[in-house]
């Protein structure tokens, strides 16, 4: 059963060990280096499509780090098989 730890509002055990899992290092396997890679493509057109139509300007610079947020919380969900 996996804990809710944005709902949390005491650190009993189950939460600890999620804590714990969450920040521990997690090996991938073949099918999750193969979706991991597929959420990369897409993300790397989405931000060259960004960079290559939109203007320079404030509004530009944060939709530029959405994608690389985005591949990070993908990367995370799939090896977590989402767990969190």
């Amino acid at each position: 059963m996996s804990v809710d730890i944005t709902r949390a509002t005491t650190i009993d055990q189950q939460v600890a060990d999620a804590i714990q899992d969450l920040f521990a290092y997690h090996l991938i396997d073949d099918d999750q280096k193969l979706r991991g890679d597929e959420v990369r493509r897409a993300l790397a057109a989405a931000l060259t499509t960004i960079i290559e139509r939109v203007p320079p300007c404030p509004d530009r610079s944060s939709a530029i780090r959405k994608p690389r947020e985005a591949r990070v919380d993908c990367m995370s969900a799939i090896t977590h098989k989402g767990k969190y």
